[in-house]
């Protein structure tokens, strides 16, 4: 191996001592040539993903679901309240009585399964990237396309499995 090489493999090593310090596995370590790089003396970089980042996008896509579904009711009352002059016990009473434990469990569940087939797809098409800036460009417009498509594919799935569940 060249001391080119060498370099290369102490610079993968060390992402992985990185991500073992930090406690999460990396699932991927991919090491990118640019010949342009030698040029202008810009090492080539090693690309890690955490298998814990499509974990992390999935909580926090539910917690802002959580949030959305919140804030969407405190516009509720404020509608209701200012337009239709309705009580505010009356409001949240229905509001919570139209509550259906089906309707909470599709509403969080979809919501999850879509940050990670989001993520795993972004993670898919990040670590296959290759041709410079043209081929992140491409990787991204596949990974936009390709986890749409896989939404679509999965809100059908899901929304059949919990009306028959629900």
């Amino acid at each position: 191996m060249s001391t080119r090489d060498d370099e290369l493999m102490r610079l993968a090593i060390q992402q992985a001592e990185h991500a073992r310090a930090i406690d999460e596995v990396p699932i991927g370590c991919v090491i990118e040539h640019a010949p342009t790089g030698r040029i202008v003396g810009v090492y080539p970089e090693v690309k890690t993903v955490s298998g814990n980042a499509a974990y992390n996008l999935a909580i926090a896509d539910a917690m802002l679901t959580a949030l959305a579904d919140l804030i969407g009711m405190i516009g509720g009352f404020v509608v209701s309240f200012m337009e239709l002059r309705l009580n505010p016990v009356q409001y949240w009473t229905r509001a919570v009585d139209a509550l259906d434990f089906g309707d909470l469990m599709q509403g969080f569940t979809k919501p999850v399964v879509f940050a990670l087939i989001i993520s795993s797809v972004g993670c898919y098409q990040g670590l296959a990237v290759r041709g410079g800036t043209q081929g992140v460009g491409r990787a991204t417009t596949e990974a936009v396309v390709v986890s749409s498509v896989c939404v679509l594919v999965a809100n059908f799935f899901i929304t059949r499995l919990m009306l028959f569940i629900f």
